[in-house]
């Protein structure tokens, strides 16, 4: 069954001839790998790449030339397009072409062969798994490349990006993995905080140093700032001087008196703390020089209107008219450099009064979504008005429309919400609207937990109308070939009982009885599974079972019978924090467990 799994072709092929080459014999091999001097150093990248998994395969050295005369070549080389990641893969004669309309697609082409010749790049090579686990190379004596003669790639989605956001578990290392990871998995954009709450530790200041030589190398673009626009004006710049000599800038308290709290909207109808902010946000982006893209969002927990008499005009129509003035600025600053925002919260809704420059790139947040149901189910009401949200600014947004997704939340606590059907859904009508990008958290402290999720929703974001049962089956096999059938149901079983039973936020209410039905799945399939296969399996079924058994107290108001529960729960996080399965921040977990419940915290 591994074998036939490993054959399985997941990216969608143009229709062609069917063809085959034998690329190496024995541990040797008559082929060269060549590139084309514009691919560049991203092309360079992918020839070294192609030789050292192509080596390890089949024992074979491949040589790589800038040019060759040699008879059998593999050819590395850009090839003009429709979309910057789209790529070929052909076959003529003995040459096997990759070629890319940038050199990020030839290495996007680099690492699909490597897929068609048995490879799984399955996550980054973090630091709680072995050398070499977070792979799967295959071995063979003949390395033969079967497929059709033309196999020609194109994403669904422009944009897939991976969000460091509150980064509770990453540093320079992680992120370096990531990175490393992130073409293999076919996607181009990383987003990191420029300041995450103001607290400096997750700030990309703090790591562009080391990560910017690999993202360039693979040709992955740049994507800074996040919450919000205090980092461009706030109370305390310049030792508050600027509060003091401009209080006119600031937002206002319900008193109407000029407030200093981050999450009040700055003035954004005063020309000069508009021209202050585009100053401050123009310089951050010209000394930055390898920033793609500026992200520029309202504070998390924005207020917008505080002070009624000033709320002459609506927050979207607010955010389009700063937006609209920021981006012509930093267009002239950095040709080529874009602006970024989210629809979220008070400034969820397109502008009504205000035309967003269709240059500016939106993502929108539904951050309310009903895990219960699909994001276009009638049947969740959050749910419905996410849909209604999407088809709203589509219809009135020209430009590049992303989805901000929520399928790994840290509201969850690490809870093993499993997904890969349900987000093949989602992703499919999420590419009908049609939307353009799609993105999604990639914290490394419980990073195993939600693996499938990563490694399937890569897969979608590329084409989401894949065969997700095959990609499960082949995700089962690398990862637990021992025990891949009780594996299976494991995550059949997570998949369809956590979403729905769990403590997920916005779910729909059950019963005691359901819950505890739900308990009794999760604990028969455990049952199954002998966790010597995998100690991390076996941690995300126990904490599933344990949530459940909170949630069947909860159920019925046992608040002191939750208590103890949830205790043991903290003391099993803590137990267990560094296998990839639990994320903890450090900083008040137990409180932060309690609360997760609606409990105080134990004093």
């Amino acid at each position: 069954m591994l074998a036939f799994a490993l054959l399985v072709v997941v990216a969608r092929p143009a229709v062609a001839a069917e063809g085959s080459l034998e690329l190496a014999r024995g541990g040797r091999t008559e082929y060269v790998i060549t590139t084309d001097a514009s691919t560049g150093e991203t092309g360079r990248f992918a020839a070294l790449e192609l030789s050292s998994y192509l080596g390890r395969i089949s024992g074979a050295a491949f040589r790589i030339s800038a040019s060759s005369g040699a008879r059998k070549v593999i050819t590395l080389r850009l090839e003009r397009a429709s979309s910057p990641d789209d790529y070929t893969i052909a076959v003529n004669g003995d040459t096997l072409a990759l070629s890319g309309s940038t050199p990020r697609a030839v290495l996007f082409a680099t690492y699909d062969l490597l897929t068609r010749l048995g490879c799984r790049f399955i996550a980054p090579q973090l630091s709680f798994y072995a050398p070499g686990e977070a792979e799967h190379v295959p071995h063979a004596e003949t390395l033969v490349y079967r497929g059709a003669t033309r196999v020609a790639e194109h994403p669904a989605f422009a944009m897939r990006k991976l969000n460091v956001e509150e980064g509770l578990s990453h540093d320079s290392a992680s992120l370096q993995a990531i990175v490393a990871w992130m073409p293999k998995a076919r996607f181009n954009t990383i987003s990191v905080p420029m300041d995450y709450g103001g607290g400096g530790r997750v700030k990309w200041d703090n790591w562009r140093v080391s990560l910017t030589p690999e993202l360039r190398r693979r040709g992955m673009d740049v994507e800074v700032g996040g919450h919000g626009y205090q980092n461009f004006l706030n109370a305390s710049m310049q030792d508050g001087a600027v509060f003091a000599q401009h209080p006119d800038w600031f937002g206002r308290d319900s008193t109407c008196a000029p407030s200093r709290a981050p999450q009040n909207v700055f003035n954004t109808t005063n020309a000069g703390a508009v021209a202050f902010v585009t100053t401050e946000a123009t310089r951050y982006l010209r000394e930055r020089g390898e920033i793609d893209v500026l992200e520029l969002w309202p504070p998390d927990g924005a207020r917008w209107s505080a002070c009624a008499s000033t709320s002459t005009e609506g927050a979207p129509d607010r955010q389009a008219r700063l937006l609209n003035t920021v981006s012509a600025a930093l267009r002239e600053a950095r040709p080529g450099a874009r602006v970024q925002t989210i629809a979220y919260d008070e400034a969820k809704e397109p502008p009504s009064h205000v035309m967003l420059d269709a240059r500016i790139l939106v993502d929108v947040c539904p951050i309310g979504q009903n895990f219960d149901f699909a994001i276009d189910d009638t049947r969740g009401p959050n749910n419905a008005q996410y849909a209604a949200l999407i088809r709203n600014w589509r219809r009135s947004f020209t430009g590049h429309l992303g989805l901000y997704s929520y399928y790994r939340r840290y509201a969850w606590l690490s809870l093993p919400v499993i997904l890969p059907h349900y987000m093949q859904h989602d992703l499919q009508w999420y590419a009908s609207v049609p939307m353009q990008g799609i993105s999604t958290y990639a914290e490394p402290g419980d990073w195993y937990t939600y693996e499938l999720n990563h490694w399937v929703f890569a897969q979608l974001a590329w084409n989401p109308d894949i065969d997700v049962d095959t990609a499960v089956a082949e995700y089962v096999h690398i990862r637990y070939p021992t025990d891949a059938k009780a594996a299976g149901v494991a995550y059949a079983t997570l998949e369809d009982v956590v979403r729905r039973f769990g403590s997920i936020q916005y779910a729909t209410p059950k019963t005691a009885a359901e819950i505890r039905s739900a308990r009794e799945r999760i604990d028969a399939v455990r049952k199954r599974f002998d966790p010597r296969y995998s100690q991390r399996l076996d941690l995300m079924l126990d904490y599933a079972s344990r949530d459940l058994a909170i949630q069947e107290r909860r159920a019925v108001g046992d608040t002191a019978a939750m208590r103890p529960l949830v205790a043991q729960l903290v003391d099993f996080h803590v137990k267990y924090a560094d296998k990839g399965v639990f994320l903890l921040s450090g900083r008040n977990d137990r409180a932060r467990i309690f609360r997760h419940y609606s409990l105080p915290a134990e004093r």
